[in-house]
């Protein structure tokens, strides 16, 4: 069976913003349907439709930061109130802090579990999502609470993104095993986001940067300097 990703965006979110870039994201196709969305930050939605002309039934989130969870609330409620109810599948602190901040805005009206259905787990607790794909989540270490996770197909590891997250030995050795692995990485660190030059020791055949909110023209240099940096559009089977 043919498993595929589409990068929507690349964007943060003051780029979102300020540039009109999509934030970070991408959606997971199976056999050419969309059946996971990674993450729904600001502009996404848009890109969704878009692309793909509907919501699939599975979104993951892998952090209340805007440009990853913005647009959360206003897909699920409307989506809701249309007769479908769709899945979040998050790490359960995620969880939590997605229910009890990010979708306040209609806590006076109905419940999180009223407005979707949840599937949650521990840090390195497997999530089954159907008969054949299962996420497992990995703390990441960033500003907000975030996580990387990795996605198995049948048992066995194909997928894996590391969320937000800076340089960490730890979660990186845990995703690496994956046939296709997504790194986020900018141009120089700081902080809370890795560096390219930091990643580059990871950097293999099946590895790739998703960096955030930077300059399209930039990506493009960078790109046809050897970084194997995503765009919007890419599409890339795993």
């Amino acid at each position: 069976m043919k498993y595929e990703l589409v990068v929507l965006g690349c964007g943060s979110g003051a780029s979102s913003i300020y540039d009109g870039l999509v934030s970070s994201s991408f959606m997971l196709l199976r056999e050419n349907e969309p059946f996971c969305l990674v993450d729904l930050g600001l502009c996404v939605g848009k890109q969704v439709l878009s692309y793909f002309g509907h919501f699939p039934e599975h979104i993951l989130i892998t952090h209340n930061h805007s440009d990853h969870a913005a647009e959360l609330p206003v897909v699920l409620r409307v989506e809701q109130a249309q007769g479908r109810k769709l899945t979040v599948l998050a790490q359960e602190e995620v969880a939590h802090r997605l229910k009890t901040h990010r979708l306040a805005e209609h806590l006076s009206l109905m419940s999180a579990e009223e407005l979707a259905s949840w599937k949650t787990a521990s840090s390195g607790e497997a999530i089954a999502v159907d008969d054949q794909v299962a996420v497992t989540f990995f703390e990441g270490v960033h500003s907000e609470f975030s996580c990387g996770f990795l996605l198995s197909i049948d048992g066995q590891p194909r997928l894996a993104y590391t969320g937000d997250s800076k340089l960490d030995e730890a979660l990186y050795s845990q995703l690496d095993s994956a046939g296709v692995f997504i790194i986020d990485s900018r141009p120089k660190a700081n902080a809370w986001h890795a560096s390219f030059d930091e990643v580059k020791p990871w950097l293999k055949a099946g590895r790739y940067i998703l960096g955030h909110g930077l300059d399209m023209t930039h990506v493009r240099v960078q790109k046809k300097q050897g970084w194997p940096l995503l765009l919007p559009g890419d599409r890339i089977e795993f």
